[in-house]
């Protein structure tokens, strides 16, 4: 072994090392996934991405949304009850695939949270800049736009850095400010359509037009986020209880949300003021809904919104970065806890870079800052759907090796596989119009850098290579079931307790 090779595995031993124990409460995983999942930034922008993709069918791209995130969060929650990680998805869908499949589903978190890190604070300055023309303010100039990006990525990138339970505060003030100020536009739009059914939002025959389903992509990265939650199993109390009820009770509440606010929404974009490619969504429903006046709130609390959500994401993606570090498939800055706050700051400071450069991007082009956040959102949600798939497909292979494969585990881990690829070949046959015809290949690309690092490091390094993916706690009552039945504790995907940096 070489002198680099012993120094790369040598393990972290001081306190500054690791992340903190037992720090994070039920309601703080519960706030990580809202804040991540951020139903307010959601409402403010998913309807209208899903608008600009489908038009009217956008009322079935949600549903349909709904009903495969419903199924994927019940897969999760079937290992988050036994195991827990920092590494989130990562981990669960290593447990039956081995460590490929657990560095190529950290990866395609990372991709997601990455564009979604850029689509807050993309947000997060259309939505201030649309405040501040309304007050009057010629704003609408290149520059202004990047120092509001700067401005916004310094904020988004603070809160995490000081670490998790002052992020999911400022995350739970901001989403129920914003969520009210967005129901008055909602109800307004209710108001002003009357008693008549829009009955062109309901109608079937959306569902066999491809637009609907690539609209889907988009509808499941509104919910993606809530399996943030599980990023906090390192640091959560009771996080076998905890995460998993907290990606219940997220999804559920999500898809009554997400429903509620899709309808009104298409009806207001279907009004005099048509959506603008280049404007945040909100203001043009508050217009043709007759309550202008409540834009003013809508864009400093969505403003606000839009960094705590970037932040709640960074958080999420750092974590992921920080397990594959410490599992040293990742360069070891990575794996570095700040001292002070005992956050991974470097990682952290890495993705709001890219995020930031991604942002920089679409306020720079022509094509739109709204569009361009839609295009980085389905890239970003093909990542959601790949990580999500890898879980569905794992998880029974993983109850079974454990002798814990139920017939409801079994059955809806397939149905959920199911319906992801489902959704994912139709967005690719037949051919879509326009740039959404490239975005799978974007994604494909993107992926492929991650798999050819794993592929490196398996010929180089194997024995990293093989632990990717082990870090993880399993819980007191499954250690003992396991005891009982005579499994081996040290088998690969049920190790007791591990942590960034251990050896295997």
């Amino acid at each position: 072994m070489t002198t680099d090779e012993s120094v790369a595995d040598r393990a972290p031993q001081a306190a500054t090392d690791t992340l903190p124990h037992d720090e994070v409460s039920g309601l703080g995983v519960f706030a990580q996934g809202l804040a991540a999942a951020a139903p307010s930034v959601a409402i403010a922008g998913v309807p209208g991405s899903l608008f600009l993709v489908t038009g009217k069918g956008s009322f079935w791209a949600a549903v349909l949304g709904g009903l495969i995130v419903f199924a994927v969060a019940t897969v999760i929650t079937f290992q988050a009850r036994r195991t827990v990680s920092s590494g989130s998805l990562g981990t669960y869908a290593g447990n039956g695939l081995g460590p490929i499949a657990a560095f190529a589903t950290g990866w395609s978190l990372v991709i997601g949270y990455l564009g979604f890190a850029a689509g807050g604070v993309l947000g997060a300055v259309l939505y201030f800049n649309s405040f501040l023309q309304e007050i009057g303010l010629p704003t609408d100039h290149l520059a202004v736009k990047v120092v509001l990006l700067i401005l916004a990525t310094i904020a988004a990138l603070y809160v995490p850095i000081r670490g998790v339970n002052v992020s999911v505060k400022f995350g739970l003030a901001f989403e129920v400010v914003s969520l009210l100020a967005i129901s008055v536009i909602l109800v307004a739009s209710y108001i002003q359509y009357g008693a008549h059914i829009d009955t062109a939002q309901f109608s079937l025959h959306h569902l066999g037009t491809n637009t609907v389903l690539i609209a889907t992509v988009t509808a499941v990265g509104s919910y993606a986020g809530f399996e943030s939650a599980a990023s906090l199993g390192h640091e959560a109390r009771e996080p076998h209880r905890n995460v998993p009820r907290a990606i219940r009770r997220l999804v559920l509440g999500l898809a009554a949300l997400y429903l509620f606010a899709t309808y009104p929404e298409v009806l207001g974009f279907s009004g005099e003021h048509k959506l603008d490619p280049d404007a945040a969504p909100l203001p043009t429903v508050a217009t043709n809904t007759g309550v202008h006046w409540i834009i003013y709130v809508v864009d400093l609390s969505l403003g606000t919104a839009m960094i705590v959500f970037s932040s709640a994401v960074v958080n999420s993606g750092a974590r992921s970065l920080f397990t594959l570090a410490g599992e040293r498939a990742l360069p070891s800055p990575l794996a570095r806890v700040h001292p002070r706050f005992r956050t991974p700051h470097v990682a952290i400071l890495l993705i709001g870079a890219i995020g930031f450069v991604i942002g920089l991007i679409g306020t720079v082009n022509s094509v739109g800052r709204f569009q361009w956040d839609v295009y980085v959102a389905i890239v970003s949600n093909y990542a959601y759907l790949l990580a999500y798939l890898l879980v569905a497909i794992a998880t029974p292979l993983w109850l079974y090796r454990i002798k814990a494969l139920s017939v409801w585990s079994a059955a809806l881990s397939a149905i959920a596989s199911a319906a992801i690829i489902f959704v994912i070949y139709r967005n690719i046959v037949p051919i879509p119009q326009g740039a959404y015809r490239y975005l799978p290949y974007v994604f494909l690309a993107l992926l492929a850098i991650g798999v050819l690092r794993f592929l490196h490091l398996k010929l180089t390094r194997p024995e990293i290579a093989a632990r990717v993916g082990s870090i993880q706690t399993l819980s007191d009552d499954e250690q003992r079931r396991l005891a009982d039945l005579g499994i081996a504790a040290a088998a690969r995907g049920v190790a007791p307790t591990a942590e960034p940096g251990d050896r295997p």
